[in-house]
């Protein structure tokens, strides 16, 4: 991980943390492809830690019958970028972050859904040109969240932690996720839309927490969004790509047809002059809906217990199996 990545999951480190015979750290952002190869060929380690700048581990290295790796431990969530499918069908443990910032992503939901109902990205311009309520509210359209149909497209971790913080504001919740069985969304006292379209066109707030693979990329469509209550909410916490047409999304918030505030986009940054970033009526946030700064020491933390474990000769936690692998962006 870089020097940064350090400072920010493992503040403390002290190699007494975790007990063993030797331990490097490389920037792996920083090489080549070959000379990455070459750093895992000299050190050959058993467990590599990584973060998010880690490149991807070279299967024809892990593969190899005398290559020593058993277990890769991602500080960080996402880790199909770095780790092959072959890897875990070759039996190397892989764990990441689980649902250990579920909460923080949900709570950041939950800002945007109420931020979009009372207008917040419009209080600056009714401050610099002070107005009575009663003149402000036709310009302002605040709504209540209390008594909403709020719309769950996806059903893992996140979306469960949106359950909880929803249920005080008394909605009515609903959800549509591919491949998961209807008696989880009952557990959680959840409706199960049958399908995407019948999710949208009865939610007043859509939020968005699925993953992303072959079958949801591409699946928000304009004509699903136009299927939504006129001036309902449309929320995307997840990945920028769920959405077919980011142009799609400007015009129908400029139209007045939807609420729109997104965390993540097409690109990981957004150009200034896109049409999203030149919309008034959209409310951007700078894809912040993960870690919040007091929780990336915790996953730090978590990473060491972790490692610790594994050498104790115990079962790492949030192991990530093929099938979550499969479903994982």
């Amino acid at each position: 991980m870089t020097d940064l990545e350090r400072g920010l999951f493992l503040p403390d480190w002290n190699e007494r943390f975790v007990p063993c015979t030797r331990q490097t750290w490389v920037d792996a952002k920083a090489l080549s492809e070959e000379a990455w190869l070459a750093v895992l060929c000299e050190l050959q380690p058993t467990v590599i830690v990584t973060a998010w700048s880690c490149p991807v581990i070279p299967f024809s290295w892990a593969s190899a019958s005398d290559c020593p790796l058993r277990y890769v431990c991602s500080v960080t969530g996402s880790v199909k970028p770095r780790v092959s499918r072959a890897l875990l069908e070759r039996g190397v443990l892989v764990s990441n972050w689980g649902n250990l910032i579920s909460h923080t992503i949900a709570e950041h939901a939950l800002l945007m859904v109420l931020s979009c109902l009372r207008n917040v990205q419009h209080w600056s311009a009714l401050i610099d040109e002070p107005q009575t309520m009663f003149a402000m509210m036709p310009l302002m359209r605040t709504r209540s969240l209390r008594g909403k149909r709020v719309g769950l497209h996806g059903f893992g971790a996140i979306a469960r932690e949106l359950v909880v913080m929803l249920r005080p504001h008394q909605v009515e919740i609903a959800a549509h996720s591919d491949g998961v069985p209807a008696e989880h969304f009952a557990d959680y006292g959840v409706k199960r839309c049958g399908s995407l379209a019948a999710l949208f066109a009865d939610s007043d707030v859509l939020i968005e927490c699925e993953g992303l693979n072959d079958r949801s990329a591409g699946s928000v469509t304009e004509a699903l969004l136009r299927s939504m209550p006129s001036d309902a909410v449309f929320i995307n916490i997840a990945r920028g790509m769920l959405v077919e047409d980011e142009r799609a999304l400007a015009r129908l918030a400029d139209e007045g047809r939807l609420r729109v505030a997104l965390d993540v986009f097409h690109t990981a940054t957004l150009p200034s002059d896109a049409p999203l970033r030149l919309s008034d009526n959209v409310l951007l946030s700078p894809h912040v809906a993960g870690p919040t700064w007091d929780t990336y020491p915790l996953l730090g933390q978590a990473a060491l217990e972790n490692i610790s474990r594994y050498l104790d000769g115990q079962q790492p936690e949030r192991l990530v199996t093929l099938e979550a692998y499969d479903r994982a962006t």
